[in-house]
């Protein structure tokens, strides 16, 4: 059996470095125990399970996270099922400095490569098919970007091109990132996180060759302006396009366009709701309420509706959510008793490494 390095840990930043070799089954099972929050991570075949080589150092930078990794061939599955059970809601960032892959991201598939920068949505499905690869990954709480992004929904499965300006500048701020990460301070990690979230809503928030940016700065105050009547309304079945127009004062046509790249102004709505509810459902704090109530709290008067349309969205009806994220399955399971396995989902529910 391989040897499994032994978490080193440092505050400040947090830091935890982790590597497998060759090795059986059971460690193998260990390594992807650890990568649970993020994606369901499996090998070709028993042979390739037991010649399974990995390794990451990842720093915590005030809940925003850099990791550096190398891995062999595998596949990467986030599910409705994973989505359910990690209960995150954090953008990813990755770029493989070796190797590329290839990405299903509901329903869409696109080949990812050496350089690239490719941009996910943890609460949304994907799958990705990579060789042997090193990688450089940056994951941030959405709640960092939501100020700065008009358009965050439209980020899932969004590629920067290796060589374009913006996948350059973007690219290089994740490598020094990663350099200077070890000598931060406290203040300085806060500083880092936010200064990061800015930049990564600038460079990823616009298109490939940034000539829609003034245009999406300008409409930027609107749109946000409807998101946030949106989010606070999402309880109200009046809520709709002629119930914004009223309130916002903006004619039909002008809310039509503004909404036009996230689905249309309907679809938005019917999905925050869908997404909100998926929040309560998981929440511990609301186990005892009835999946009918958590329905209407957003906005939904018929339950039949409600449940196709949340199949639809999550790929699981709302009471297999609620048993999945009560379940077993929990990615908090321990498999050889090495808590450091467990750090990274700790971190990504803002537990700081020390109370690991």
């Amino acid at each position: 059996m391989g040897s499994v390095a032994s978490p080193e840990i440092r505050r400040p930043p947090n830091c935890l470095s982790l590597s497998i070799r060759s090795s059986n089954a059971g460690e193998f099972e260990l390594w992807r125990s650890g990568y649970a929050p993020l994606f369901e991570m499996d090998a070709e075949n028993a042979a390739a399970r037991a010649s399974f080589r990995a390794g990451l150092t990842s720093y915590n930078l005030a809940n925003v996270l850099i990791i550096d990794g190398y891995s062999s061939a595998e596949t990467l599955d986030r599910s409705a099922r994973t989505i359910a059970r990690s209960n995150i809601d954090h953008i990813s960032l990755t770029v493989h400095t070796q190797g590329g892959f290839g990405l299903e991201a509901e329903g869409r598939t696109s080949e990812v490569g050496t350089g690239d920068i490719c941009v996910l949505d943890m609460t949304r499905r994907s799958r990705l098919r990579s060789p042997d690869y090193k990688s450089l990954t940056l994951v941030l709480p959405r709640i960092l970007l939501e100020p700065h992004v008009a358009n965050l929904d439209t980020l899932h499965g969004k590629i920067l091109p290796k060589g374009s300006a913006l996948n350059t500048m973007l690219a290089s701020h994740m490598r020094l990132l990663y350099a200077q990460a070890p000598s931060f301070d406290l203040s300085e990690s806060h500083a880092a996180a936010r200064g990061t979230a800015t930049l990564v809503a600038a460079f990823a928030g616009a298109s490939s060759d940034g000539r829609d940016m003034i245009a999406q700065a300008a409409a930027g105050a609107s749109l946000e302006a409807c998101r946030q009547m949106i989010e606070a309304h999402l309880h109200d079945q009046r809520l709709g396009p002629e119930y914004l127009c009223n309130q916002l004062g903006v004619s039909r046509a002008k809310l039509y366009r503004m909404f036009e790249q996230l689905g249309g102004v309907t679809w938005y709505i019917q999905r925050r709701r869908l997404v909100r509810a998926y929040q309560m459902i998981v929440d511990p704090m609301q186990g005892r309420e009835r999946i009918g109530a958590i329905a209407a709290r957003c906005g939904f008067s018929n339950a039949s509706a409600f449940n196709r349309a949340f199949r639809q969205l999550h790929g699981m009806s709302p009471t297999e959510l609620r048993i999945a994220s009560v379940s077993g399955e929990s990615d908090e399971t321990e498999l050889s008793g090495d808590q450091a396995y467990r750090t990274i989902g700790c971190w990504l529910h803002g537990v700081e490494a020390a109370a690991v």
